[in-house]
């Protein structure tokens, strides 16, 4: 993302049309979903939502705040229109996404007015421009034969490359083997040169997961414990409220380690942004936003930590272990710490409006990427890290586990945990879904939802029992 906002709800509500309660329940799934954090999702649902709410879906909605979070970062109210005594059409506003999106929200009739129901609609209230159309039952479901869903999925994506909606590379999967691969739109819009399956692109924060899976065999081989403390790992530290942190608080964004993005990042020289470690030097020595262990919030910086300790720990720099530890035995064959102009590696586009022309976007990001995201690579790379995960290629069974916080992954020899993992900043947008049996990989060089959206359409219809 290109700037980290503090969440300024400003609700454009006609006086007296709705009962006060309303407007304090509307704050607060704004400010709890804009977090990026799961624990203050969930706080906010307990005390907001009905009972009957609270119950459906609960092991869906971290996914849905890392997604949404992902896209749109920290976000504010542009407005409200209460269509009904009982229902608000909430829009949002973006600064590192231009889409529009509504917040839909009915109410209980009577007090205390809680939330009883909510939908997201990328495109604003009635799903228009900036949304793809929704992919609709039974248009494409998990019973179809492969040659079948590959003609259904042609037809979908192509209807969305034609309108403009969609420019990526999309890979379906089963059982860990590629049913269906192709790329759809434009890759250089100055060259006129086509999408490929060969393409490199920019991961954004799904490298997140490879730096789990770096401390994850870290922690396995001995060398590391989840719970050492920033300060016995890296007595150097510049911060000395960060130094009694632990390893499991950054993990688990627990940390108020400071965003890199933000004016200082946005006016600095990028070509001096080239390892992890450059990031490191960045973010490190600034203040906490938070007390360790005091909340949890989305966090890029407590990641670029865990590279810095990742480095300490092995005795090589953050981007040699994982090109070594975590790609090479992924089978990864063409990922890595690349750049924009390196071979394979398609221009960022990047633009302030629906309306407006795409733009490079090469200069809002470092040079190279870090440990919080920005490496490289294909959607076959992807689908060898899932691969890889879920058979236990980068660690045993019990680290399996962990990674995916499933016990249940320590006693199968394929985990089969609903995972998904997105990556979203200006001109790049990255989505890894995944149940064990569907693995779904989008991949694209424009703003998001751009494909994170496809990918999450394709995996919900994928996963019903249709």
């Amino acid at each position: 993302m290109r700037i980290t906002l503090a969440v300024i709800v400003a609700l454009a509500l006609l006086p007296g049309s709705q009962p006060p309660e309303l407007r304090a329940r509307i704050d607060a799934y704004v400010r709890a979903v804009s977090s990026g954090s799961t624990a203050q999702f969930e706080a906010m649902a307990r005390e907001h939502f009905t009972p009957e709410l609270l119950a459906r879906n609960a092991d869906q909605r971290a996914q849905m705040v890392a997604r949404v979070h992902a896209d749109f970062g920290e976000m504010s109210i542009a407005g409200v229109e209460m269509t009904s005594p009982t229902h608000a059409d909430v829009t949002i506003q973006s600064r590192i996404n231009s889409m529009p999106l509504a917040i839909v929200m009915d109410f209980e009739a009577a007090p205390p007015f809680r939330i009883a129901g909510v939908a997201l609609r990328a495109g604003g209230p009635a799903g228009g421009r900036g949304g793809p159309p929704p992919l609709t039952p039974p248009a494409i479901h998990s019973r179809m034969s492969d040659a079948d869903l590959a003609r259904a999925l042609d037809g979908y994506l192509s209807g969305l490359a034609g309108s403009g909606e969609f420019a990526g590379v999309v890979l379906v999967a089963k059982e860990g083997t590629t049913i269906f691969e192709k790329p759809y739109g434009v890759a250089d819009r100055e060259r006129h040169l086509a999408m490929s399956p060969e393409l490199r692109f920019n991961y954004a924060s799904i490298g997140k997961a490879f730096t789990k899976a770096a401390i994850g065999q870290l922690i396995a081989a001995g060398k590391l414990k989840a719970s050492d403390t920033i300060g016995a790992l890296l007595p150097n530290h510049p911060n000395a409220d960060a130094k009694p942190a632990t390893v499991d608080q950054l993990l688990n964004f627990r940390v108020g380690i400071a965003n890199f993005f933000g004016d200082a990042f946005e006016k600095a020289d990028k070509s001096g942004f080239q390892s992890n470690h450059d990031y490191y030097l960045f973010v490190a020595p600034q203040p906490l936003t938070f007390a360790p262990g005091a909340r949890t919030e989305y966090c890029n910086g407590c990641y670029v930590v865990l590279g810095e300790i990742i480095a300490k720990v092995s005795g090589m720099p953050y981007e040699r272990y994982i090109q070594e530890h975590v790609f090479a035995p992924a089978r990864m064959k063409t990922a890595g710490f690349l750049a924009y102009g390196d071979p394979n590696v398609p221009p960022a586009y990047t633009r302030e409006s629906p309306s407006a022309p795409w733009t490079s976007g090469v200069a809002l990001h470092g040079r190279h990427g870090s440990a919080a995201g920005g490496s490289f690579g294909s959607v076959r790379d992807l689908l060898a890290f899932d691969n890889a995960l879920r058979t236990h290629r980068l660690f045993d069974a019990k680290t399996t586990a962990w990674f995916f916080d499933n016990p249940s992954d320590a006693t199968r020899p394929r985990a089969m945990d609903d995972y998904g993992i997105a990556g979203g900043a200006p001109s790049a947008n990255a989505s890894l879904e995944s149940n064990g049996v569907w693995t779904i990989v989008t991949l694209g060089n424009l703003d998001p939802p751009n494909a994170v959206r496809v990918g999450t359409a394709v995996a919900r219809a994928l996963y019903s029992e249709r």
